[in-house]
């Protein structure tokens, strides 16, 4: 009984947390942010963590290490069918959202109801973890739903439907053995909690506070970490979860992220030292010698800095108007997404000292002999700017370090830890996925066009492609399949041919997709014909090993830069770089 208080008591804190956030009317324009305000942003980012990182952990890794397709397939189509009826009709948009909204309240009810009888269920010594994790998870729950319902209608239909939750918990409770025995068999439930689990993403997804400023952002920010921490004592407090399932998946997570961390803290000074004593001049340098010379030449600017193709693509739009050679800019758009010492130092440990090398070999050919084919070949449309810099000015070497700490801890974790952590997310995932061999089976030809064209249209920074190429290779995959899918992933995709074909034409931008394909199925074939099958470190191994103090401790410097960038952003902004870089943004 004691349990069932503590839920129900969990449940009821969300209109208690959130009661500056439950109308639906803001302040006035110029009032200022008004305290409500102030605690909807907060929650907002508290809602926006705990409950997609609940259902995640609830349905993906055990579905993925199972190959039970069937639950992922009704969690996708809980979360696109509502997007598709909105974006198809204006008219029935806002009543897709009531709907959609309807049926995951309708899911968390069942939900409610389970642990209701599990609660009633629990043996007399049993451990104290899952009713623990029972009544955490009540409360993101708990402001989850009074902040959806009581903005999508009002405040009585939001106590309303904390209502029906606390009366279903209670039911189920009364109702003991007989509901909780029905949980375990039945696979209709379970795919019907998945689709409203995906439901119930798309909802929580599609409300929004927008944080305008600064401080805005950063009270968003902060209530994402809240979330993180509630997110986190639940799965503690759940740690007697199956291997295969959310256990399994963030034991990996953090063996893997462990492993990078020291080499992406030292990526992270090394990008903040290029950014600042880059000579000021090297745009100069970049127009010596011909077309060869001058790809050679932009290869070696590019190669070292870990920026993405988001990044990247302002970036060699302002070098042609700055006047830079295109063969010069071309053979840094390749290099600067496909090879950064983050991606480097992190290709040390998790492909090996061989594979690394011929990653580093091949990705500076692709870009020289892309510059020199494509881009000397491309006469620019846009003028050069004349530079006006201050005569005399040299700023001090202080200044500079500032300057590099200030680049390398802020704007280059901005631009990539997202893309980090959803790189080393998808290897933890599908490393079970992978354990069968079938990758092994692929016809060597085959194998690596397939994994060429896969990353083609596919957005993957250098960084984030490590730990997933890593888990294909160990698991069988060729090596010199690998390498292109590492070659093509990072440098090709929409917004990178996009930005071509409109600053060269059409023509250019094909000719650039072309070679880039051609080249790496070529690379691919020839690294697998000259090398064979290559040592690569087994990820199972490294699975069994517990992270050194070194690794545990950059691991927590890590974390909390990305916790830093999560605050200084916002949570929408930073998840947002994700979604600018596949094409989705709004």
């Amino acid at each position: 009984m004691f349990y069932l208080i503590a839920a129900l008591a969990a449940l009821a804190a969300g209109p208690l947390l959130a009661t500056g956030a439950a109308t639906r009317h803001g302040p006035e324009a110029g009032s200022g942010p008004a305290p409500g305000r102030r605690t909807g942003l907060a929650l907002d980012g508290l809602v926006l963590i705990a409950i997609p990182g609940l259902i995640f952990l609830e349905f993906v890794p055990a579905a993925v290490g199972e190959g039970d397709w069937a639950i992922l397939v009704a969690l996708l189509a809980g979360l696109l069918i509502p997007v598709v009826a909105e974006r198809g009709s204006r008219r029935w948009g806002a009543r897709t959202h009531r709907w959609a909204l309807y049926f995951g309240l309708s899911g968390l009810v069942v939900h409610a109801a389970l642990d209701g009888a599990a609660l009633a269920t629990l043996p007399g010594g049993a451990s104290l973890s899952f009713p623990l994790a029972v009544v955490l998870h009540r409360l993101p729950v708990g402001v989850a739903v009074w902040l959806l319902v009581a903005r999508e209608i009002d405040r009585r239909a939001g106590i309303a439907a904390l209502a029906v939750l606390a009366l279903a918990t209670v039911g189920g409770y009364l109702s003991g053995g007989a509901l909780a025995q029905l949980a375990p068999d039945s696979g209709a439930l379970t795919l019907y909690q998945a689709a409203v689990g995906g439901s119930l993403i798309h909802v929580v997804v599609h409300q929004r506070a927008d944080a305008r400023g600064a401080g805005e952002r950063r009270r968003e920010g902060w209530g994402a970490i809240l979330g993180l921490a509630l997110l986190v004592a639940v799965i503690v407090a759940g740690a007697d979860l199956p291997s295969q399932g959310a256990a399994g998946f963030l034991s990996r997570l953090w063996v893997l992220a462990a492993e990078s961390a020291p080499a992406l803290l030292l990526a992270y000074l090394c990008a903040g030292l290029l950014s600042a004593f880059l000579p000021q001049r090297s745009i100069r340098w970049m127009e010596r010698g011909g077309a060869v010379s001058q790809a050679g030449r932009g290869m070696l600017i590019g190669l070292p800095f870990p920026i993405c193709s988001c990044g990247v693509v302002p970036l060699y739009r302002s070098l042609i108007q700055r006047g830079a050679p295109p063969a010069a800019a071309m053979a840094f758009l390749v290099a600067t997404p496909e090879l950064g010492l983050d991606a480097i130092l992190l290709s040390i440990p998790l492909l090996g000292p061989k594979v690394t090398m011929l990653r580093l070999a091949t990705a500076a050919l692709v870009a020289l002999l892309v510059g020199w084919l494509v881009g000397g070949r491309i006469k620019s449309a846009l003028r050069a700017e004349e530079q006006t810099v201050s005569p005399g000015y040299a700023p001090s070497v202080a200044t500079r370090l500032r300057t590099a700490m200030h680049s390398g801890t802020g704007e280059v974790v901005d631009h990539t830890a997202p893309w980090i952590i959803l790189g080393l997310g998808v290897a933890a995932l599908v490393t079970p996925l992978l354990e069968s061999g079938w990758l092994g089976s692929l016809p060597p030809v085959a194998d690596v066009f397939i994994f060429a064209l896969l990353g083609f249209p596919t957005y993957v920074c250098a960084a984030s492609a490590t730990p997933l190429v890593a888990a294909f290779l160990a698991t069988g995959l060729s090596p010199g399949a690998g390498i292109a899918f590492l070659i093509t992933g990072p440098a090709t995709n929409i917004s990178t041919l996009g930005l071509v074909s409109s600053l060269h034409g059409r023509k250019a931008a094909i000719a650039f997709a072309a070679v880039m394909v051609a080249f790496a199925v070529t690379a691919g074939v020839a690294i697998n014909t000259a090398f064979g099958a290559l040592s690569v470190p087994s990820l199972a191994a490294l699975m069994e090993e517990t992270p050194s103090v070194l690794q545990q401790a950059s691991l927590v410097l890590l974390g909390g830069l990305f916790l830093r960038s999560i605050v200084r952003r916002g949570l929408r902004s930073f998840v947002g770089e994700l979604r600018e870089g596949l094409g989705w943004a709004h």
